[in-house]
């Protein structure tokens, strides 16, 4: 029991660990290019131009899609010119010589987005949301939050681990038993 225990315990803190440090490399991440795992992408909403979809602070997952793949009422996340990132849906879409065009628009703004998306700009099509999973993010990439959940979970992974080793009898002591 006491093992099952302890193994639950590092499991729990090492997956903590992965996650936290994978929220915090993602956040960190500010080139154009968006950082993907086999086509699926997380990234953080930071303004709430999507209400009540999406809020500020909310993780999004994506799917890279093709641009044929999309239609109306989609939400998609695409690059602007400027490098930004970009998580509208897609109010209306246009083909035209083989290209394909989306009108879009945030949720709670009151009028569609004055540029068209073109198809090289859609990075994917969101396919779910966390609440409040990009507060951690942030959280962690602050000095005090880097501390609590990336060092102490790893101090005490360690300390139990020693703890467990020293308190382990040697083949002398049970020999005497």
């Amino acid at each position: 029991m006491k093992r099952t225990l302890s193994f639950v315990i590092k499991s729990f803190i090492g997956l903590l660990c992965l996650g936290v440090a994978f929220l915090f490399i993602q956040n960190q991440q500010q080139s154009e290019q968006t950082p993907n795992l086999f086509g699926y992408s997380a990234l953080t909403i930071l303004s709430n131009s999507m209400q009540p979809e999406f809020s500020e602070g909310d993780v999004i997952v994506i799917k890279q899609s093709q641009a044929d793949e999309l239609v109306a009422n989609d939400i998609i996340t695409f690059g602007t010119k400027e490098g930004h990132r970009v998580t509208h849906r897609i109010t209306d879409s246009t083909e035209q010589d083989g290209n394909f065009f989306f009108t879009t628009k945030g949720d709670n703004n009151n009028v569609a987005d004055a540029e068209p998306v073109f198809e090289g700009q859609v990075i994917g099509k969101v396919l779910f949301s966390i609440p409040m999973l990009g507060l951690v993010s942030r959280f962690v990439s602050e000095p005090i939050g880097f501390m609590v959940l990336i060092v102490l979970p790893l101090v005490a992974y360690v300390g139990i681990t020693v703890y467990e080793r020293l308190a382990r009898p040697t083949k002398k002591e049970e020999a005497f038993k």
